[in-house]
């Protein structure tokens, strides 16, 4: 589950947002802000039409139709997800949020609204079976930071001398997790069971090694001694009680309402009061947008055109919404997007001076737009000088029109419900044995698109990309439903042959890394930019951490200390650069 990562000590509330009557000031303001954490599918992430969707999201919507008040979402690091609460920023955090006692000391939680279990995922080229806690010893495990995984794996593997602190390797978000798999930087990831069926489904390269490791209960956060638990509570009863959450359990999680809940007793959480602790407070980082400063996309209505591989600045202003001062070396970094381009070859930015609670500051990122066609919405988020990322996060959204588009026809088109056309094309149709291509496709207007690959059917979104790499020529298929319920399905073959000789062999434009020297623990970004390639390795020393990459795209690593050294390479048309 998503939130702060509550391992080491309790904190006072000296800091904390007095919650008073959150309730009144709910029903005076008419509108009830959450507090989330998107890249967590099935319970929040980023839909085709560039909007909050998930699990929790809905079930956020309908406690706000109880409840008689509108609801609006605030996404933040899921590191500092519980310090935006506790900072007044939101009025309650809905994120896959695990009930601890330790979280308890700080926060206040509903009942519970869903008991899950972990699972962990493996490369299916290392498919070991783990049903125990000791079957863990020589793996390094990944997990996302702060999440009750990391929690779980640091007191049940290291605390207990199963795998030494070294091999407890954390990540941005699920996204990268899985990314950290399949570079090799670790052996086993450890997350929500039903987030690891998302991720594995119609994926030829994961494992699923183990199941019900320990368990999820999940609820709703309040401040302490907050006035909603009472109304979100009796919400949340009347959503169980009409039938709307198991409605919501069978689209988002395709279960059976009693598979992830308990009779009403075992759901009751009690909140105790915080422990009296004598210790003084850390001070609370927390950053708040406040608005574009160019380059506005409208909420992703209309992003910006850009000619591929164009250089362009993106502006923002930010606020400094907590208790600590930022210092210079604080950074704003890239931490995933809708394709694998998103980053816009972003190298993370130092704010460059001091940052004083309740202060602005405009930031200006210099970003390359993909030299494929498509819509890019990236993701960024502030990271403190100890690798934590915190706040809200934003993002930089553009569009890169197709250089061939349709023609157009002189007699007027069909209605939308039965004119699809998805603009599906492959970074090449050609490759070598062994060799990657990625897949892409835009489409608006449907009621849902599915990736078919050798009999695997994946859920997708409009705006998409896969990269496959067939042992030998294979058609893939694009399945769209359009608004009629109508199916209907586009075909693409890539031939594994050889690219054809009359194509130039790769070369690398850019490669470049965010910094040269960090502190133990420390992670860095790379970023490249190639051309006429169908896809890139990246090694570090003589391992390879990155196989059959992207020809434009980024990685994230958090190597161990001493000096390594990465190198790039571009492969294509039987050359490589």
């Amino acid at each position: 589950g998503l939130g702060l990562l509550a391992l080491l000590v309790a904190r006072p509330l000296t800091a904390q947002a007095q919650a008073a009557d959150d309730w009144s000031r709910v029903q005076a303001a008419g509108k009830i802000v959450f507090g989330t954490s998107s890249g967590y599918p099935p319970f929040e992430y980023y839909g085709s039409d560039f909007q909050l969707d998930g699990f929790d999201i809905a079930l956020a919507r309908e406690l706000g139709k109880r409840m008689g008040v509108e609801v609006t979402f605030n996404d933040f690091a899921f590191s500092g997800l519980i310090d935006a609460l506790r900072l007044g920023q939101v009025d309650a955090a809905i994120g896959a949020i695990s009930v601890t006692p330790d979280r308890q000391q700080i926060v206040d939680f509903t009942n519970l609204y869903y008991i899950g279990e972990s699972a962990v995922l493996t490369l299916d080229t290392n498919p070991v079976t783990i049903n125990s806690a000791s079957e863990f010893a020589g793996l390094r495990v990944g997990v996302e930071l702060g999440s009750i995984y990391n929690y779980w794996v640091q007191a049940n593997l290291v605390d207990a001398g199963i795998i030494p602190q070294e091999n407890l390797v954390t990540y941005a978000d699920t996204n990268a997790l899985v990314q950290g798999l399949r570079a090799g930087q670790i052996d086993a990831a450890v997350m929500d069971r039903l987030t690891a069926f998302v991720y594995n489904m119609g994926s030829q390269d994961l494992h699923p090694a183990g199941v019900g490791l320990n368990q999820e209960r999940f609820a709703i956060a309040t401040r302490t001694d907050s006035t909603l638990v009472t109304p979100l509570n009796e919400a949340l009863l009347a959503i169980q009680s009409d039938g709307t959450y198991g409605d919501l359990v069978q689209r988002y999680l395709n279960l059976d309402a009693d598979k992830v809940s308990n009779d009403k007793a075992e759901s009751e959480v009690v909140n105790l009061p915080p422990e009296p602790s004598a210790a003084k407070e850390p001070c609370i980082d927390g950053m708040a947008y406040v608005e574009d400063l160019n380059l506005n996309d409208q909420n992703m209505t209309a992003p910006p055109v850009m000619a591929p591989g164009q250089n362009f600045v993106k502006s923002w202003r930010i606020k400094n919404s907590g208790t600590c001062a930022w210092a210079a070396d604080y950074q704003l970094v890239y931490v995933n997007g809708n394709r694998p381009e998103a980053s816009m070859s972003a190298a993370a930015l130092p704010l460059g001076r001091e940052v004083q609670p309740g202060e602005t500051i405009d930031l200006s990122l210099s970003l390359v737009a993909p030299i494929t066609y498509g819509v890019f919405q990236g993701f960024f988020q502030l990271r403190n000088n100890t690798g934590e990322l915190f706040g809200q996060v934003i993002w930089a959204g553009i569009q890169v029109p197709n250089p061939n588009p349709p023609p157009a026809t002189p007699t007027p088109p069909p209605a939308p419900s039965q004119n699809v056309n998805p603009n599906l094309r492959s970074d090449a149709d050609w490759v070598n044995s062994g060799q990657c291509t990625t897949i892409r496709w835009d489409v608006d207007n449907v009621n849902a698109v599915y990736f078919v690959d050798a009999g695997n059917v994946q859920g997708v979104g409009g705006h998409d990309a896969r990269t496959v790499c067939p042992g030998q020529t294979a058609t893939f298929v694009l399945r769209v439903v359009r608004t009629d319920g109508a199916t209907v399905e586009f075909p693409i073959t890539i031939n594994v042959s050889g690219a054809p000789p009359s194509r130039p062999g790769p070369s690398i434009k850019h490669f470049g890394v965010d910094r040269n020297n960090i502190r133990p623990h420390e992670c860095i970004n790379f970023d490249w930019r190639t051309e006429n390639a169908d896809g890139v390795n990246l090694y570090r020393g003589g391992t390879r951490i990155v196989a059959n990459g992207p020809q434009q795209g980024s990685f994230h690593g958090c190597p161990v200390e001493g000096r390594h050294d990465y190198r790039l390479e571009a492969y294509g048309n039987g050359n490589t650069s």
